[in-house]
């Protein structure tokens, strides 16, 4: 795969500016388990192309009838390319496993958000969840809160109540702990950190590399961000 050269920030510089739809296919596409089943998908791919046709000749009822065209519905992939009730074909099969729609991206293409050959599934933000009794201990102190409502009264004013509440507990939290809020362009230097540690460790640069980029806890979220960690990227604000 043609990466930068980790030794050189300007390398990175294109990305400056970019979705965070875009920060996680960079990510995604230094997967080692992404690159390796990408390679036997598009291995099979073409013997399916050399067996059918490719579009517009492809001779389709063929293709999805061979078993190597598809794959037994999971939960990840129901409802996506169906052929048969039970059967997904392996280009969405594989798409919904790593969190997207359309044909499976090369992961040396650079710019599959951006042109359009890749777009991510939604997600929907599990944030605000009922705390169970006992678990209070558990909670962030530097990003979270507990609100206390009333269950046996109407919920509308409550709900206003608190969304004032947490309003102004985030601004003080800014003002005086220094609570960063989660946008793309506020990590956008992590993130290049973290795509050149990642890059840095393909290349076998060793732990020079690791500590000059910043140390086991950066290649520790780089790599936590790079095996699934990327799928939150598409839902932060610009």
């Amino acid at each position: 795969m043609r990466i930068a050269d980790w030794r050189d920030e300007t390398g990175y510089q294109a990305l400056r500016g970019c979705d965070g739809a875009a920060w996680a296919w960079e990510f995604l596409r230094r997967n080692p388990d992404y690159q390796r089943e990408w390679q036997a998908f598009m291995n099979t791919w073409e013997a399916l192309e050399a067996a059918y046709g490719r579009p517009p000749d492809r001779d389709f009822c063929a293709w999805k009838n061979d078993p190597r065209a598809w794959v037994r519905v999971s939960d990840e992939t129901a409802g996506d390319c169906r052929i048969d009730q039970d059967k997904v074909l392996i280009e969405c099969a594989l798409g919904a496993r790593w969190g997207f729609h359309k044909f499976p991206p090369d992961p040396r293409d650079d710019d599959a958000v951006v042109a359009g050959r890749l777009s991510w599934r939604p997600r929907e933000q599990s944030v605000a969840r009922l705390v169970e009794p006992g678990e209070a201990d558990v909670l962030d102190p530097r990003c979270e809160a507990l609100v206390r409502f009333d269950l046996a009264l109407p919920l509308r004013e409550q709900l206003e109540q608190a969304k004032r509440a947490l309003q102004l507990e985030q601004r003080r939290r800014r003002r005086e702990e220094g609570l960063e809020i989660r946008r793309i362009g506020i990590l956008e230097p992590q993130l290049v950190r973290e795509l050149r540690l990642l890059d840095a460790l393909a290349a076998d640069a060793g732990e020079v590399a690791i500590e000059r980029l910043g140390g086991r806890a950066m290649l520790d979220s780089a790599m936590a961000r790079r095996d699934g960690g990327y799928l939150e990227l598409p839902l932060l604000p610009a």
